[in-house]
């Protein structure tokens, strides 16, 4: 049992401002390509350059990040074969994890299915594009959360931010989220019909849409 007078440690400059450029990055503040400037970085979070640097490297380790030497840090960004190949690898592994998920416990996937859609049918309701950009990303992870498969996970979580920063870029344009509704509604619903292969057709059609709107990702208009 822990200890109820223990206190708890807090996180270094370096982690708070790892967690705030990540952030930055997925919402789309930082723009894909984007320099990150040491100095600017740390005027804007009033602290010092070192952990500033050493959030830098941390995201750079994780591919949100792109240092060049001689040149700086750069937000991340992606060539259109980059862009396929994401969504190709990201179609592998959510389709190995759905089939997994339903064979490892069905109701408890597919409730909390549902329950994400109707979440996400609020934060639309409430014109919240962040809220639902979150319970976007929830409804993909839940298939992880229920595969039973590290590996999987481990796989998935190794390039979960860039797929939440590609989402925000998808997903501006009002028709796009309601397009996105309308799929993860249906793949739930199918589902629960027991109509695998349609709900992973809808879902193909989803994962794939950044190859057919590289546009989108690189701000052509």
């Amino acid at each position: 049992m822990a200890d109820p007078l223990q206190i708890k440690r807090p996180e270094s400059l370096s982690k708070i401002a790892e967690d705030h450029i990540r952030q930055a990055i997925v919402t789309g503040t930082f723009r894909l390509g984007e320099s990150l400037q040491e100095a600017k970085l740390s005027e804007l979070m009033g602290i010092s350059k070192t952990p500033i640097r050493e959030a830098l490297a941390a995201l750079n380790l994780q591919g949100l990040v792109q240092v060049i030497p001689h040149r700086g840090a750069f937000v991340f960004s992606l060539s259109q074969d980059d862009v396929v190949q994401l969504c190709r690898y990201r179609l592998i592994l959510e389709t190995a994890a759905l089939n997994q998920a339903l064979a490892a416990d069905r109701d408890a996937l597919l409730a909390e299915l549902d329950d994400i859609v109707s979440k996400m049918s609020d934060a639309r309701a409430a014109n919240s594009f962040e809220q639902y950009l979150k319970f976007d990303a929830d409804f993909h992870d839940a298939f992880f959360r229920h595969c039973g498969n590290n590996y999987l996970r481990d796989g998935y979580q190794k390039v979960g931010d860039i797929v939440r920063t590609m989402r925000t870029y998808l997903s501006r344009r009002s028709e796009r989220t309601a397009k996105s509704f309308k799929e993860h509604e249906a793949i739930a619903a199918l589902l629960h019909e027991g109509k695998v292969k349609p709900a992973k057709d809808v879902l193909k059609r989803q994962i794939t849409r950044g190859e057919r709107s590289y546009s989108d990702l690189i701000g052509v208009k």
